[in-house]
């Protein structure tokens, strides 16, 4: 899955979205720019998919800001379309109007609408009736209702109406991957932000109750504690005291674990040219950082194809103390589980490291 952030525009302005994932000022990327993106997209994950014993598909999923916000957006789409085994899809705040709907409708296979408690009430109504356009017209829609702890009541109703009527729905505590911040801090463009929510007791009780768990007897109250599903609402499996078994809310400290994240995902940041394995997470086989910039696509390229052809490879270890939303990623805690799960994906040996 590559994730590609094409652009900042955002019209909203969440209290929990930090200035540098999302600001209305930024240059909008033309179309040429975004063209040459989607060509070194295409070289690069055929080096990975070369090496795979399941031959998956590629699915692109445009984030931002608001992809829907650029023009260039829609003939980019309709350029990638030429080219066979590439799946679209689309990470929005569902506020397009509905000049956008047939466009949307036509060019993506899923779509994830994420519900933002602090727009006005306007946008919020045109999101959720989005969603249950969406649903309606049969696309695999799901819709991240964020848990924002002021609007805790308006968010949960919002949850049970969606199930009710057959969306799939994931309800988000609000809390970083990595960073741990609770309570308000200015943020770097002078604004005062929370990117880490802490939640009561109540609130708690209802997001195991929806999750179908029981709360456990000791959780910490701050969104980046209280468990997290998988973002794309896969069903996570774990080898649990040598049993593997579904896991519905993961513990997902997996600091120094052996993973697989450069052989599932691909992260684009348009706006700065950084390149990573991972948006959130950003591991690499030598710590934390972009794997190259889009200002050198030639030495990305020559890195990957020199990593893929060697006798045997090396894993990544996890630098981070948590995982973000690359918990979907084959992963484990000692070598030997990990390389069960590599050799039945892959036809390069891999090496302890």
């Amino acid at each position: 899955m590559v994730t590609w952030d094409i652009l900042r525009r955002c019209n909203l302005d969440c209290t929990y979205c930090e200035s540098t994932r999302h600001d209305n000022v930024s240059k909008l990327p033309e179309f040429d720019e975004l063209k040459t993106t989607f060509d070194f997209i295409r070289q690069y994950t055929s080096l990975y998919n070369n090496k795979r014993t399941d031959k998956l598909h590629t699915s692109i999923d445009f984030t931002g800001g608001e992809p829907t916000a650029n023009p260039a957006f829609w003939p980019l789409l309709e350029y990638i379309e030429q080219f066979e085994g590439f799946h679209l899809g689309l990470t929005t705040n569902g506020t397009w109007g509905p000049n956008f709907t047939e466009r949307v409708l036509k060019h993506f296979t899923y779509v994830t609408v994420s519900w933002h408690a602090e727009a006005d009430a306007h946008l919020k109504a045109r999101t959720v009736a989005n969603i249950l356009m969406l649903h309606e017209k049969g696309i695999r829609v799901q819709a991240n209702i964020m848990l924002h702890c002021d609007y805790f009541d308006e968010a949960t109703a919002l949850c049970d109406m969606l199930k009710a009527a057959g969306v799939k729905v994931n309800p988000v505590p609000i809390g970083d991957g990595n960073i741990v911040r609770k309570g308000w801090f200015i943020d770097a463009d002078g604004s005062n932000r929370r990117t880490s929510h802490e939640y009561t007791t109540e609130q708690q009780d209802w997001f195991f109750k929806f999750q179908g768990q029981e709360r456990p007897a000791v959780v910490a109250s701050e969104g980046t504690s209280v468990g997290r599903a998988c973002c794309g609402g896969r069903c996570t499996t774990g080898k649990v005291d040598g049993v593997w078994q579904d896991v519905k809310l993961v513990n997902n400290w997996f600091k120094d674990w052996y993973c697989t994240v450069n052989w599932y995902f691909l992260h684009i940041d348009q706006k700065s040219g950084d390149v990573f394995h991972h948006q959130t997470c950003q591991a690499t086989h030598t710590g934390r950082g972009p794997i190259g910039n889009l200002k050198d696509i030639t030495s990305i390229l020559h890195k990957t194809y020199s990593l893929l052809n060697q006798e045997t490879v090396k894993p990544i270890v996890c630098p981070n103390l948590r995982c973000g939303c690359g918990m979907c990623v084959p992963k484990a805690k000692e070598f030997s589980d990990f390389k069960e799960l590599w050799t039945a994906t892959t036809v390069i040996p891999i090496q302890s490291v």
